[in-house]
């Protein structure tokens, strides 16, 4: 287990050291008496027994991993030990600063790989930086000395490619089980689905992923492109016949038009697939194995439908394509409006741009930060729909949230990220990053609102962080 080395100061004391017991085996008994102890401005006292010279020492970020024994000297304790706390794994510590004056690391930064070092430390010293409570052995002026040798060493950026190469292993090892577990289930799908049209002397039209679909009411339009919003009508039944929602059914509680960007993953694969074949004006039946639908996750229910939908359900749709647009190519539209103002934002990888007013000079915001903000919003148009420096919107007092946990749009939760306390900057915000196709209803000081599939683009500036 991986934790601070800072953290490793006591355990249960083990029974006293007897006079004559055997060298410990972590430090090798040398043949000649140690060198003289040496002190460090912190007070801190230490002494080589190995020292090869030339290796690396260990930083901030590092992972080593440390033989280490610590006795307290006066009553003759084992405060701890690494192979009866670890059964005899060596324990792997990240690197980290000195906690306090007078740390312990201080010492361990002197070495590098393959030394072993003696290091003396002052008791209340050490206890009085320590969430560890001090045992009633150790007494005013205690000595702890620890025996402490440096196993390995791996630099930050090793132990981040192994950890990266082993993320990956996990996650090939689990989509080939997720796979195996699939095909299973397609197998079982399949012949649910052919019993059930069996039964209902049904004849929908397969798709080669196992996806049927039946015509009710042919369309007149075209069919919609990857990436239209679509508006659909829709009602959703299990095999015995249970409705579990609908747009058309006001138990369900909610009747108006349900809209989504085709194609992108924002409903399950079989809408995704069996809706992209379909016309505007059309009417049909979805009928989708479970592996297209919710899987082995089983979905709750409501008053309307107490049952829910179980674990692995193949699920019956009647659906209408009532109407599709084709969104705006927003990348397109930013570059436009950079061009035509000759301005040059820097791009993320996700889409957002942003370029920094006024670079900041202290600490950057990180996840879990709590930031305080001052911002206006504005629509590409010009238009102001909010602001926390302008009183025609009634709220002047500085914004706050916490980064990264989703109570702001997506593009502030990224963008903020990339600025410290004091920064100003601009940030252009495409829609799928702010509010997506839902409009925002207009006030007094902005009767136009936020029109759906809107880019934002936010003034803001940085002006705390409170970290957690």
């Amino acid at each position: 287990m991986l934790g601070a080395i800072s953290m490793v100061v006591a355990q249960t004391p083990k029974p006293p050291v007897p006079p004559k017991a055997p060298a410990v085996n972590i430090v090798p008994t040398p043949v000649k008496a140690p060198p003289p102890l040496k002190t460090l401005p912190s007070g801190l006292q230490y002494t080589f027994i190995i020292d090869k010279p030339g290796g690396r020492k260990p930083q901030e970020g590092d992972q080593i991993k440390l033989k280490m024994r610590t006795v307290a000297v006066k009553a003759n304790m084992i405060m701890y030990d690494w192979a009866s706390a670890n059964k005899g794994k060596v324990p792997e510590f990240s690197m980290t600063k000195p906690a306090f004056k007078g740390d312990v690391v201080e010492a361990i930064a002197l070495m590098s790989e393959g030394d072993s070092i003696i290091v003396i430390a002052d008791a209340d010293q050490i206890f009085k930086n320590s969430k560890n409570k001090k045992p009633d052995f150790v007494k005013p002026g205690e000595k702890l000395e620890y025996q402490i040798r440096l196993v390995s060493l791996k630099t930050k950026e090793q132990f981040m490619k192994e950890q990266q190469l082993q993320i990956e292993k996990q996650m090939k090892e689990q989509q080939a089980k997720m796979e195996k577990e699939t095909a299973k289930q397609k197998i079982t799908d399949e012949a649910a689905l052919r019993a059930y049209f069996t039964k209902n002397n049904l004849a929908p039209t397969p798709s080669s992923t196992g996806l049927y679909y039946k015509q009710i009411q042919a369309g007149s339009g075209d069919m919609p492109p990857g990436g239209s919003m679509v508006k659909m009508n829709y009602t959703g039944y299990l095999f015995d016949g249970t409705k579990f929602d609908s747009n058309e059914d006001t138990a369900f509680k909610h009747v108006t038009p349900f809209e989504f960007k085709l194609g992108a993953g924002n409903v399950i694969k079989g809408w995704d697939e069996g809706v992209a074949k379909m016309k505007k004006g059309e009417k049909g039946t979805l009928y989708i194995p479970s592996w297209m639908a919710y899987g082995a996750n089983a979905r709750p229910g409501g008053d309307a439908n107490p049952k829910g939908i179980p674990a692995n359900s193949c699920l019956i749709f009647d659906v209408e394509l009532l109407d599709f647009s084709i969104p705006v190519d927003e990348e397109k539209t930013l570059r436009d409006y950079f061009e035509a103002r000759q301005l040059k934002p820097i791009r993320t990888a996700s889409g957002l741009y942003y370029s920094i007013e006024k670079e900041g000079t202290g600490e950057a915001c990180t996840a879990g930060d709590k930031i305080s903000m001052q911002y206006t919003g504005q629509l590409l148009d010009g238009t102001t729909f909010d602001s926390n420096v302008d009183s025609i919107f009634g709220h002047v007092q500085p914004f706050e949230f916490t980064l990264g946990q989703g109570q702001v749009i997506k593009g502030w939760d990224e963008g903020i990220a990339l600025l410290k306390k004091g920064s100003k900057a601009k940030l252009y915000i495409p829609s799928e990053m702010a509010y997506g196709q839902t409009p925002f209803p207009g006030s007094g000081a902005n009767p136009k609102g936020i029109p759906p599939g809107s880019i934002l683009i936010f003034d803001v500036e940085v002006m705390d962080i409170k970290k957690p």
